[in-house]
């Protein structure tokens, strides 16, 4: 089963900000602001939610949502901590879009490193032993990258869609099927 670890997502909300008087002003769980370190308010809304990221510009970025609802979520209560304050985003901002899904699912065997990757082909694959206990797998039919560990747990990064996961772990399995 191939499960959601981590959804990053972005949007414009249209219109540009004061970072710093924004920190000050809205209301949120947590919010940092170090424009010395990093040019982005970062906001989080409950202790253990996704961060978003909004830039002075009036883009943002969404980290560590696990759901496209949770996306949502988080696009809502910044209108809501806008609204708090006089600002209306909601007339010309952009819910957030899905760019990387990053998804884990697990082969259920332990997997020989070495022997997969003469099996996958040395174009597809990235394979150090010495440098990382992973095996990095681009295959050749969907674009993503499948992180492979001996434990047979794989990460599945680059695709937008669960669908497009699960196509990539169906992809993996049959390929290691077959050798």
């Amino acid at each position: 089963m191939v499960e959601i670890v981590n959804v990053v997502a972005s949007g414009d909300i249209g219109r540009e900000f004061d970072l710093a008087a924004l920190q000050t002003d809205i209301n949120a769980y947590e919010k940092i602001y170090e424009p010395e370190h990093f040019h982005g308010l970062q906001l989080r809304f409950e202790e253990e939610g996704a961060v978003l990221i909004l830039y002075s510009s009036g883009t943002y970025s969404i980290m560590g949502a696990k759901s496209e609802e949770n996306l949502n979520q988080m696009y809502d209560s910044l209108a809501r901590a806008a609204s708090e304050i006089g600002i209306d985003i909601t007339e010309t901002g952009e819910r957030p879009v899905v760019r990387n899904l990053i998804c884990k699912a697990d082969l259920g065997q332990e997997i020989d490193l070495s022997a997969l990757a003469i099996g996958l082909g040395i174009e597809n694959i990235e394979y150090e032993p010495e440098q990382s206990p992973f095996l990095y797998y681009w295959p050749s039919k969907i674009d993503c990258l499948i992180t492979i560990p001996t434990n047979g747990v794989v990460v599945i990064t680059g695709v937008e869609t669960v669908e497009r996961a699960k196509e990539a772990y169906t992809y993996l399995q049959n390929r290691i099927d077959e050798l």
